[in-house]
């Protein structure tokens, strides 16, 4: 059972220990795997129109086209920029779930199931996306009016005196609070999935508001619970990744007492479609960057590596290396939620963990 939340840093300290569940990191693998094949179909769809042949793009990238600088024409550019943002933004739903069954757990409801939390996110995509959508559109529309403001300063005899002295007042406090939302934007990641997963609604405008209420009254809070998460996410993943690469050596030595070298042989096909020799599996396999602790994963030349059956272990290896990432993210998620309810609380006093929870029984949490 879980205890009382501390309202405070200690409840962000134990975010690794809480994001270590098999329903965690199944929903934030599940984002990071649908999301892998969403930027797939936009960034093979950009290479397309671009004129590369598809043969050439797979030879080169296979299934991880990760070349963010190779587009040329505005199309391609285009398509490959609105398949970030679609992978982004099942990421954010991917934060949502974990969010939500943090935010479950500390109301009492420790039981919020894998699906669930999935079917939670999936409700609140609407949500999520319009007060996205709000915010890209409101710098839009300020950016719009400083451009016919531009178009005024064309009008003979009037137009500069107009620019001029409307330039303090209100149009220099208008941009500034526009270049606070614009540098917030990336912030709305992380954070607006764990206050969308806190709401017992799925109002825009109220995810709105505490969004910026958080950022503008709680920000070094908000930043040293993040800037930990963070750290204690790759340190976290570090390890995971670590224990999951001696259980498929566990696995394959195992079975090759009684299978011989088949078995190793299929798991060297497997890996030899994974993208083993890249900067994201060197980053995985290395405790932090700059700091040279890190185990490798061997790579050897492999016949047989085109069987139907290779990729199938090509998949599950695969599945194995998205967990690892799917922990890290769940340990931001889980940090964010709930570092949400302790700034919730320290802002507004209001106890979000005391609220009934939205699915299952409810349990007191102990003291």
């Amino acid at each position: 059972m879980e205890s009382r939340p501390k309202y405070g840093f200690l409840d962000v300290a134990w975010a690794p220990v809480r994001a270590l569940s098999a329903k965690q990191i199944g929903v934030m693998t599940v984002a990071v795997v649908l999301g892998l094949v969403l930027y797939n179909l936009f960034t093979y769809a950009a290479y397309y129109v671009q004129g590369d042949g598809f043969d050439v793009v797979y030879a080169a990238y296979g299934f991880f086209p990760f070349e963010f600088g190779a587009f040329d024409s505005v199309a391609a550019k285009g398509i490959h920029f609105t398949g970030i943002i679609l992978a982004g933004f099942l990421l954010m739903l991917g934060f949502c779930g974990v969010a939500a069954i943090n935010i479950e757990a500390m109301r009492g409801n420790r039981f919020m199931s894998f699906t669930e939390g999935l079917r939670f996110a999936r409700s609140r995509a609407r949500q999520i996306f319009l007060a996205e959508l709000a915010i890209v559109t409101f710098v839009a529309f300020i950016a719009a009016l400083f451009l016919l403001l531009g178009l005024v300063t064309r009008i003979p005899l009037i137009g500069e005196w107009l620019y001029a002295l409307i330039f303090f007042v209100p149009n220099f406090f208008i941009a500034l609070f526009t270049v606070f939302i614009i540098f917030a934007l990336p912030v709305t990641v992380l954070l607006l999935p764990s206050i969308a997963a806190s709401q017992r609604n799925s109002d825009v405008f109220s995810v709105l508001l505490e969004l910026f209420s958080t950022l503008i009254r709680t920000p070094m809070r908000w930043l040293l619970y993040t800037g930990y998460s963070l750290v204690a996410a790759k340190l976290a993943s570090f390890v995971y990744a670590y224990f999951c690469y001696r259980a498929v050596q566990f696995i394959t030595a195992a079975t090759s007492l009684a299978g011989g070298k088949q078995p190793e042989y299929l798991v060297r096909a497997g890996l030899h479609h994974l993208p083993i020799r890249t900067d994201l599996v060197d980053q995985m396999t290395n405790i932090f960057p700059g700091i040279k602790w890190a185990f490798e994963i061997p790579f050897y030349p492999t016949f047989g590596a085109d069987r139907p059956v290779a990729y199938v272990m090509t998949f599950m290896l695969f599945l194995i290396f998205a967990s690892v990432i799917g922990y890290f993210l769940a340990v931001i998620a889980s940090a964010q939620a709930r570092g949400y309810v302790a700034l919730r609380q320290i802002k507004d006093g209001h106890r979000i963990a005391e609220e009934p929870p939205l699915f299952g029984p409810k349990e007191t949490p102990q003291e």
